[in-house]
């Protein structure tokens, strides 16, 4: 399967994010929309070398603005659409990584001796890493999507 067709499956996540939300029924084409838009944006970055911080900020700009573009010209509230569509870009890959690895740490016998202190000390490592990228992650998704309202010229304040 080409590598380009699996960020599709961006959209039934959205929808289903759109539909637990109440999203009216005439925008939920425009969620999946954007969410697969969203995932185009932070695989091309990633894809040509970029990290997934850098991918999620630039993909949840770019459905933030889409968001405020669309919500603009259809009279509805740019969040309608971009928080649906961007909840399936959060990692959580990476998060159930993190929490497996500290399980590990806890399933350890308790008096760590030599061999255990090693595995002990690689596991937290692993769980530090997957966590701090999914978290950087998040933040990112998340300043992209408010970027647009946030910093939109002519705002009342």
């Amino acid at each position: 399967m080409n590598i380009w067709l699996v960020e599709l499956w961006a959209a039934p996540a959205a929808l289903g994010f759109a539909l637990l939300f109440n999203v009216p029924p005439r925008s939920l084409g425009v969620c999946c929309a954007l969410a697969v838009l969203g995932h185009v944006v932070r695989k091309g970055v990633m894809v040509s070398g970029g990290d997934l911080v850098l991918g999620s900020l630039l993909g949840g700009l770019v459905i933030g603005l889409a968001a405020e573009w669309w919500g603009a010209r259809h009279h509805m509230i740019p969040t309608v659409y971009s928080v649906s569509a961007a909840i399936p870009m959060v990692p959580g890959t990476l998060m159930y990584k993190a929490v497996q690895a500290l399980l590990g740490v806890a399933n350890l016998p308790s008096p760590l001796t030599g061999g255990n202190h090693d595995i002990a000390q690689q596991l937290l490592v692993e769980a530090s890493v997957n966590g701090v990228k999914a978290s950087m992650a998040v933040m990112a998704l998340a300043f992209g999507i408010a970027a647009p309202i946030l910093f939109r010229p002519g705002r009342r304040r």
